[in-house]
């Protein structure tokens, strides 16, 4: 479903992302958008060795509000790239040459998705157990149960 609606002047356009962090299908950050065009996102990647990675937009999963993601795997991306091919401004709006005032109305926009980013809440790490409901500290190695983040600690230090 797409960020707004088609009537809403504010769209979320891909040109909007740029600078921003593309993730692979199997979650590897592969590098930024540096540049879009109507059919195509480039993201940069490295900073002496330089790679572009030219990536047709229905490899896109979409827009979570931090990350785009890519429907593919990091194997597959590297199918797409050049290797020092820097976009042509002619052809994209790229990262060194805002401001982007003309951007054509048809231009795509990324669906949003939810998060995929989502830290655990605290309490996630805490074991419990019905037998004795005191004991909440887990180790995650040998699966011992503790009752105080002391003990725990103690034991990791000391068994593993």
């Amino acid at each position: 479903m797409p960020i707004a609606s088609k009537k809403d002047s504010s769209k979320l356009k891909y040109v909007r992302l740029i600078n921003q962090s593309v993730h692979t299908s199997d979650d590897i950050d592969i590098g930024d958008i540096f540049a879009v065009s109507k059919n195509i996102i480039v993201v940069v990647r490295g900073y002496i060795n330089v790679h572009y990675y030219y990536i047709p937009i229905d490899k896109v999963e979409g827009w979570d509000g931090k990350v785009l993601w890519l429907n593919i795997t990091e194997q597959q991306v590297k199918n797409y790239e050049k290797h020092d091919a820097y976009p042509d401004s002619s052809e994209y709006f790229v990262n060194d040459s805002p401001p982007y005032d003309k951007i054509p109305p048809d231009f795509p926009e990324p669906l949003h998705i939810p998060s995929k980013n989502r830290r655990p809440a605290p309490e996630a790490a805490a074991i419990t157990t019905t037998k004795d409901p005191d004991m909440k500290y887990g180790c995650t190695l040998c699966e011992q149960l503790f009752r105080t983040q002391g003990e725990l600690s103690n034991h990791v230090a000391e068994t593993h």
